[in-house]
């Protein structure tokens, strides 16, 4: 008698549970619950921010989750609605930087600058692993599917997009989506999967909560040679290695001498030129629309530890304002470098636990030249 009342409550929970869930799902919280808010194309060749998702991401093993929401145009915000049309549009463009990887919104320099300019509407347009290929394309994009004309164009030129544009960015002339050279290996949502995400977000985010936790908890149990064998971006970076690395050691050229397999032999010159292309492009964009447009660049741990021995990048991106015609380049590489001479503790000040993306004092950094720069702001 005692089992069937057990069962019984079990199962009238589990009822009530499910149907609490689903109206939870469907009438109160309007975020899809998933890892990552990606949304790929049908052939698994171009991706973009899901539209209206919530997540608790983590792309880079070294650093915790953090917390990311996406508005219903799929650009990551900070979950609280505060755009109007009567305010002034500022467009941010770039990658991981750009995106906040590791960091909560408040915490980029993104989210910083939003918090800071109350008059403008601050779309944040970074995605993980984008480059100037796709900058473009979003940049045309937007201005003509949404009608938004920007009165300001911030974007975030990274180190990786010198690879991203030679390995594996590819565009059309038609002015198509661009396409990935690698397809990505991912699998058509189930119908079951779909039911799952639009119906049962509760039990997702519940899943999301333990899921971190138990990362936590793995993390206390790692060995010293775990921790030893860390991989540690100060002491070099495959991708950023040709700001002091010979071209063709790096890239194949001199096979027998060859840094990575990372690149293809040419790889740093094409993708170079690329760059410079589309920033062309980019600074026509941005003189029909009257938009002042201005290029963002920081050093990585690597470039800091290893100087520009190869090639200056900040010379380069000089000469990418001047191809595109910008109101000025944002350099942060000699405030950065100030504060190596300076603090021992630079290392970890600046950047996230053995990873290239920023911690919340070298976003504020960052966001404060942005701010001074690009608005007055004191």
């Amino acid at each position: 008698m005692k089992k069937k009342i057990i069962f019984t409550n079990i199962f009238l929970f589990l009822v009530f549970y499910l149907l609490g869930d689903i109206l939870f799902s469907n009438f109160i919280y309007k975020y899809r619950v998933g890892y990552k808010c990606y949304n790929y194309s049908e052939n698994n060749s171009f991706y973009e921010l899901d539209r209206n998702c919530f997540a608790k991401m983590r792309l880079v093993a070294s650093i915790d989750s953090y917390k990311v929401y996406t508005n219903n145009f799929g650009e990551r915000y900070s979950g609280k609605n505060s755009y109007s049309k009567t305010k002034k549009s500022v467009f941010f463009f770039g990658d991981s930087q750009t995106f906040g990887v590791g960091s909560n919104w408040d915490d980029t320099f993104v989210g910083i600058i939003q918090n800071k300019l109350k008059d403008y509407n601050i779309h944040n347009f970074g995605v993980p692993s984008y480059s100037p290929t796709v900058h473009y394309y979003k940049f045309n994009e937007v201005v003509k599917s949404r009608e938004i004309k920007p009165s300001k164009v911030f974007i975030v030129l990274d180190l990786t997009d010198v690879s991203d544009e030679s390995e594996e960015w590819r565009s059309k002339s038609d002015g198509s989506k661009p396409y990935k050279e690698k397809k990505f290996h991912f699998k058509k949502t189930s119908t079951l999967k779909k039911f799952k995400s639009e119906n049962l977000k509760g039990s997702r985010l519940i899943a999301n909560y333990l899921r971190e936790h138990s990362r936590q908890i793995r993390k206390n149990f790692y060995s010293n040679e775990d921790l030893k064998n860390e991989y540690k971006p100060v002491n070099g970076n495959p991708s950023g290695g040709y700001i002091y690395t010979n071209f063709e050691k790096l890239t194949g050229c001199n096979s027998e001498e060859k840094k990575t397999t990372f690149w293809t032999c040419g790889g740093v010159e094409i993708g170079l030129k690329k760059i410079e292309k589309n920033f062309e492009k980019i600074g026509d964009l941005s003189k029909n629309f009257d938009s002042d447009l201005y290029i963002i660049t920081f050093p990585w741990p690597d470039t800091l530890n290893f100087g520009q021995t190869e090639f200056n990048w900040e010379n380069y991106v000089n000469k990418l304002c001047k191809i595109s015609e910008c109101k000025n380049v944002i350099n942060l590489f000699p405030e950065f470098k100030e504060i190596k001479n300076k603090k021992d503790n630079w290392l970890t000040y600046l950047y996230l636990k053995n990873d290239i993306h920023l911690t919340r004092a070298g976003n504020k950094i960052v966001a404060n030249e942005i701010l001074k720069t690009g608005f007055n702001f004191k």
